[in-house]
């Protein structure tokens, strides 16, 4: 099981209800009841909101900063944590590392598409990366990934924009058994950001991911 620790503090209760046109509100609504054990949250800190088998958690951004990678790709990195110490470490909205959980990405490098290069593209784009896992470390698991924009999903987030482009990777990997394993990721991409995805780490191990922007007091 996932050790992700929700993010909270029931002081915070009065600031949501008198405030239900922060575009926060409906979202901390869904973290009831309040009887579980919450670590504080802090005004003014950007979060995102992990679903994991059903289970909530609240990252916050801990860092953000742009890289020029491949000779020319600028890459946005973000590293978001836990109270309990998990990290999640995104490149374009996608999970680079992950550390902490029951199942870990160490370390991982690619080639793949910015999400302007997907939307341009007339057709799917193939790119390679290589990943080490953990438990039962396993060095440069080869992964071979299919890129490309599809429809808008029938049961998409109500939250998501109408005008937000959708991307699906379909990845060739294997599981940590080391048998073969084929799964689909999705992206919403609005303004070239990941507004909300459904990334997988194993196969028992999927995260959905939204973005939430700045928690900020009512004007």
């Amino acid at each position: 099981m996932i050790k992700l620790v929700t993010v909270f503090v029931s002081g915070f209760l009065t600031f949501l209800y008198g405030c239900q046109s922060n575009p926060t509100y409906d979202t901390f609504k869904t973290l009831l009841p309040w009887s579980k054990k919450y670590s504080q949250i802090q005004l003014g800190f950007e979060y995102i909101l992990v679903t994991v088998n059903g289970h909530q958690a609240l990252m916050a951004l801990g860092s953000r900063f742009s890289l020029t990678e491949f000779g020319s790709k600028t890459l946005v990195h973000e590293y978001w944590y836990t109270g309990a110490g998990e990290m999640l470490h995104l490149v374009d909205g996608r999970i680079n590392k992950a550390l902490g959980f029951t199942f870990e990405i160490r370390n991982q490098t690619n080639n793949a598409p910015t999400w302007e290069e997907v939307v341009e593209a007339k057709n799917k784009l193939i790119w390679h990366r290589k990943i080490d896992l953990m438990p039962k470390f396993r060095y440069g698991v080869q992964n071979n990934v299919s890129t490309f924009k599809v429809q808008s999903p029938t049961n998409a987030p109500e939250f998501v924009p109408l005008n937000a482009k959708w991307v699906t990777d379909l990845v060739e990997s294997k599981s940590f058994d080391g048998s073969p394993w084929i799964y689909s990721q999705l992206f919403a991409i609005v303004d070239r950001r990941v507004l909300y995805s459904e990334q997988c780490i194993d196969k028992s191990l999927c995260l959905t991911i939204r973005n939430l922007g700045i928690i900020v007091p009512e004007k």
